[in-house]
């Protein structure tokens, strides 16, 4: 059963809302696109395991995605899926590359041979997902968990990808992702001691979704942008026109006419993507193009945040702003 669903990363969101904020012509564009195509890519290879954990050889594990936790020594990793059973836990890592692809592991890394005859080095996902075995080993023993047997995977999620040198050892360690149900089975045939029982299970799982850290990216300051080189306004999701007015109760985009009761949160949460997790009325009223302080401030006050100060001193928590809502 799935336990934490696999959703996109902050820094993926953060680099979503920069691309809908800044020019096509602005010099920084062009990086923060590929840096965003890299996350697309890896974000679309752990999707794709979703459908093949739906065959795993029983309805016992408990199934957490995009975990990010800290280690006893201050320092975070992410797992793509982690399955936890009674007998064991299995750490899945994706890749989501193409081509010819060859595991050095006396190098530490994975080399992908082009078609021109060129190589492309690449960090050792067997390298990374084995750290990740010793920090959580490292994390149940800190957090006074039974030490729970970890096992791991690295499963090649693209469809035009194929091995070359490969040897029976690197292939118990690697997958395609077709073949992911068999080698979670065999993997499992392997633990038949139990060492947690349901209550220590569900205290496990509660435990790692409670101390999951979303990663932190400071966006302008990173790509060295202004903020008021930021596109400003309501962008129509329809369109992608950022002409949206207020006209009573509703949105209106002067380009398609689309009409929307709550485009406007949209554009708050580009907002603390990008800006600040807190905001003053100034601040909507300027972000947002609208034409008086009354109109902020009742946005602010509909969406019920939490809030310290005082009238135009008064600052808004946007932390748990919910924009999952349809334009």
């Amino acid at each position: 059963m799935i336990k934490k669903h696999r959703e996109k990363s902050n820094r993926m969101m953060i680099h979503e809302a920069g691309l809908r904020r800044l020019l096509p012509s602005h010099p920084q564009y062009q990086l923060i696109e590929q840096e965003y195509g890299k996350m697309k890519y890896g974000y679309k290879g752990e999707e794709a395991l979703d459908y093949f954990l739906t065959f795993l050889p029983h309805d016992n594990y408990h199934i957490l995605h995009g975990l990010r936790i800290e280690d006893p020594k201050g320092r975070y990793f992410q797992m793509d899926t982690l399955l936890i059973t009674s007998t064991h836990c299995l750490i899945i890592d994706s890749k989501y590359v193409s081509g010819k692809l060859e595991f050095d592991e006396l190098g530490c890394q994975l080399i992908r041979h082009k078609s021109d005859g060129d190589i492309e080095r690449m960090a050792d996902p067997l390298t990374q997902v084995a750290r990740h075995r010793y920090q959580l080993s490292f994390w149940l023993e800190h957090h006074g968990f039974p030490s729970l047997p970890i096992a791991s995977l690295v499963a090649l999620t693209h469809n035009k990808s194929h091995l070359v040198k490969t040897s029976p050892s690197l292939m118990k360690k690697v997958t395609f992702l077709t073949n992911l149900p068999n080698r979670v089975s065999e993997i499992n045939a392997l633990h038949s001691t139990e060492v947690l029982n349901k209550k220590d299970i569900n205290k496990l799982t509660k435990t790692l979704i409670k101390k999951h850290t979303p990663d932190s990216f400071n966006f302008l300051q990173t790509y060295n942008i202004k903020q008021e080189e930021l596109i400003k306004g309501v962008i129509c999701m329809n369109c992608g026109s950022n002409l949206m007015k207020k006209k009573r109760k509703y949105w209106t985009c002067k380009r398609c006419n689309t009409q929307s009761l709550s485009v406007h949160l949209y554009a708050i949460d580009d907002y603390k993507l990008l800006i600040a997790s807190t905001i003053q009325n100034k601040d909507l009223k300027d972000f947002l193009l609208l034409s008086s302080a009354s109109e902020a401030y009742n946005i602010l006050v509909s969406l019920d945040l939490p809030s310290v100060g005082h009238k135009k001193g008064r600052t808004y928590s946007l932390v748990h702003l919910k924009t999952s809502l349809t334009p």
